[in-house]
């Protein structure tokens, strides 16, 4: 008797450890929206960026949030608190940072910085046409992959692809009309049939070049993150580059209006 008493106390006791550990706390305020009190917007490109920096009417800051191209823009939404974060622009080649690597350092010096209780990585992406996507289509993550890590060895396989699970936004998903889908990251920005072979396979409805990299900084911090991501173009297609010239003004102005229409819903629950 004494032996059960002693094992039910101590699995109390881990039980309590467990419900109070970080990684339990970030799961628990990727649902339960009323602890959303500070949100960090990570945008790669700057002119993705400045729409939202404009609807949130953001300022940049005047300290710099480390030695890097990133740079910081601060305010404030109804009750909480934002900091949107762009990856700046490549000191050599003089271009704006893009992809994985980029975002990846971004991430971690906002989480570093701000402690954010939700990250949204916010942005234009290719759309796969064949999974049956819209140009102009706003998605929300459900889940975010590598597509261009293959690493055919045992357990290396699954890390490469990463597979993250994004938070649940599900209580303001359908009041601000996002659609959900599966974003898929890669640094390579050709038309190449062995990625395309894996948009198909993955159910990509998204094609970017950042979500991934935060995603995966964001499960080893502990921190609820999701994607949302505008189509301008078909990945595939003749007029790539036309559709996104075309589209890229519509699509991020969309965006930041959708983008305001959930930091709202977010407030109010406050």
């Amino acid at each position: 008797m004494t032996k059960l008493i002693t094992n039910i106390i101590i699995s109390s006791l881990l039980m309590i450890v467990i419900l109070h550990s970080p990684f339990a706390m970030a799961q628990s305020a990727s649902s339960d929206n009323r602890q959303v009190k500070k949100v960090l917007l990570l945008v790669a490109m700057d002119s993705e960026a400045q729409p939202i920096i404009s609807a949130l009417q953001l300022h940049q800051m005047k300290q710099k949030l480390a030695d890097l191209p990133m740079r910081g823009y601060v305010g404030k939404f109804g009750n909480i608190d934002i900091l949107l974060i762009t990856n700046g622009q490549d000191p050599v080649n003089h271009v704006q940072n893009i992809g994985t690597q980029a975002e990846t350092l971004s991430t971690y010096i906002g989480i570093s910085f701000f402690h954010p209780d939700l990250i949204i990585n916010i942005g234009t992406a290719g759309g796969v046409e064949e999974n049956g996507i819209e140009l102009k289509d706003i998605y929300v993550s459900k889940k975010i992959y590598f597509y261009d890590r293959r690493i055919a060895l045992k357990g290396y396989q699954e890390y490469g692809l990463g597979g993250y699970e994004s938070a649940s936004l599900s209580s303001v998903d359908k009041g601000v009309g996002f659609k959900t889908g599966i974003v898929c990251s890669g640094d390579s920005f050709d038309d190449n049939n062995t990625d395309y072979d894996m948009f198909l396979k993955l159910h990509c409805s998204a094609v970017d070049m950042e979500a991934a990299g935060a995603a995966w900084v964001s499960m080893l911090m502990n921190t609820p993150m999701v994607s949302i991501k505008g189509i301008t173009n078909f990945v595939k297609g003749a007029d790539i580059h036309d559709q996104y010239q075309k589209n890229l003004p519509t699509v991020t102005v969309e965006l930041s209006r959708k983008l305001k229409e959930l930091l709202s819903h977010l407030s109010q629950t406050h």
